[in-house]
């Protein structure tokens, strides 16, 4: 199998509870949504950063076999896109030598059903100010893959609302119902640059449902990938 992959590189997470560990990125190309704040780039090659190599696409899962094999010193493997659940089939094909972490947007949950063997899910739960078209059928689908990929014993799920600088207060904490049975916790991610005194205020009110707490973008903050 072959799978279209932008980059392959070594950083810091920069986004949820799981700030500042180590880890592989390897971020397939492409998404189903169209998100306003989107600042994912593609490059139509692979640019593999780890090995200081660049590659045609599609890549093999042979080889993305083997830099997941020889990844050290990290703390898990983050899937990230773009939209990985675009290449479930591809991910469910590699062996798992270290933590699997999946960055999605959870729009597809019948993808989401092949990567139930994965560690850690950071789901994002869209608000209907990020999309242009289409809210329900996505927040739908989104509430299935939450349930189908939901935090246990042995997987850890949260979910991350993006948020610019207005949104419904009360359409958020709906949404946010909808799936709190199923994550850890809730993470509210400002917009890179945003005011964030609104999103303090829904922070007070969704920790009535959950804990939730506030985490912006950091590697942007530290100038890394």
């Amino acid at each position: 199998m072959r799978a279209n992959i932008s980059e392959i590189f070594y950083s810091v997470q920069g986004e949820g509870i799981f700030c500042g560990v180590r880890q592989l990125f390897i971020r397939f190309s492409g998404c189903n949504l169209n998100c306003y704040y989107c600042d994912t780039r593609y490059s139509e090659r692979c640019m593999d950063y780890a090995n200081s190599r660049e590659l045609e696409n599609p890549v093999s899962l042979d080889y993305i076999q083997n830099v997941v094999d020889s990844s050290k010193n990290i703390h898990s493997v983050s899937f990230t896109g773009g939209e990985p659940l675009l290449y479930a089939n591809f991910i469910a094909g590699l062996e798992k030598t270290r933590a699997f972490y999946l960055e999605s947007n959870m729009s597809l949950p019948e993808e989401a059903r092949k990567l139930k063997h994965f560690d850690i899910i950071a789901g994002d739960l869209k608000v209907r100010e990020a999309l242009k078209a289409g809210y329900e059928e996505i927040y739908e689908n989104t509430v299935k893959s939450f349930r189908i990929l939901r935090d246990s014993e042995s997987r850890v799920t949260f979910a991350k609302i993006v948020l610019p600088e207005r949104f419904d207060v009360e359409d958020v904490l709906a949404r946010a119902e909808g799936i709190a049975d199923c994550v850890r916790c809730f993470v509210l991610q400002p917009v890179f640059g945003s005011d964030v005194r609104n999103i303090l205020k829904l922070q007070e009110k969704m920790l009535e449902l959950a804990d939730t707490r506030v985490i912006p973008q950091v590697h942007k903050y530290l100038g890394v990938r």
